[in-house]
Parts: C-alpha cells; sequence; structure tokens
C-alpha cells in the first residue's frame, strides 16, 4: 500500500487497524453520527499552480529566501520538495548552467528549468 506522504511502517498500521473486524464496526458506528458537506472547489484564478511540483535550488534574488518562494508556490496551489524526480513539474534556479545534481536530473528528466524571472512572468 501506499499513500504519498506517508511511511511504509504508518501504511501498515493503518491498513492492519482497518483490517480489524472490531475496528470496522467501531468505525461504521461513527460513520452513522458525522455528516459529510461538499467543499466548495477553489476557482483555476486562485490556483494557477494547482497539481503542479516544485523543486528550488541555489541563491534566489526576487525572494528574500528560499523559504519565501516556496511559501509562494504554496499559495498558488503549487507544491514544493527537496528532489527532482519524474514527478517534478519544474526545477527553479537562475544558473541553469550550473552542473548540480539537481541541474543534471532536470535535464536527464526534460524537466523545465526556470529562472525566478521565468516563474514570476508564469504567475502574473
Amino acid at each position: 500500500m501506499e499513500i504519498e506522504g506517508i511511511g511504509e511502517v504508518i501504511a501498515a498500521s493503518v491498513r492492519d487497524y482497518f483490517d480489524n473486524e472490531h475496528n470496522q464496526k467501531t468505525v461504521g458506528r461513527l460513520l452513522q453520527y458525522l455528516t459529510f458537506e461538499e467543499m466548495p472547489k477553489e476557482s483555476g484564478d486562485s490556483q494557477p499552480l494547482a497539481d503542479k511540483i516544485f523543486v528550488i535550488t541555489g541563491s534566489v534574488t526576487h525572494f528574500k529566501n528560499r523559504k519565501e518562494l516556496k511559501e509562494r508556490i504554496e499559495d498558488l496551489g503549487g507544491k514544493v520538495t527537496g528532489s527532482v524526480s519524474k514527478n517534478t513539474s519544474y526545477l527553479i534556479n537562475n544558473d541553469n548552467l550550473s552542473n548540480s545534481t539537481k541541474n543534471k536530473k532536470a535535464k536527464e528528466l526534460e524537466i523545465p528549468i526556470l529562472t525566478e524571472e521565468e516563474f514570476l512572468e508564469m504567475i502574473k
């Protein structure tokens, strides 16, 4: 079983909990007392980076620090991770000629490398 952001041990524990017949009955009884409301969907305009995964590397010049850039991405619906993978949408690096491991991996996986300026243009 694989759940994004959950390790194998915790995932196995959750699975074991719900495999237990007593726990299933307890949860079933609890569900009788709960009311679920559908959450309104965010308009596409407020979350332009939804479903986009970014990696930030190198120094930044248009933001106070990388943390501020990360928060801006998250405010717009994007996600920031620490390493480049096949799931990465963009690598933000002001030095796209760098021989860093992240740049090499992004190029190998054909992931676009954006400067801060290109990122800012993207979110206008």
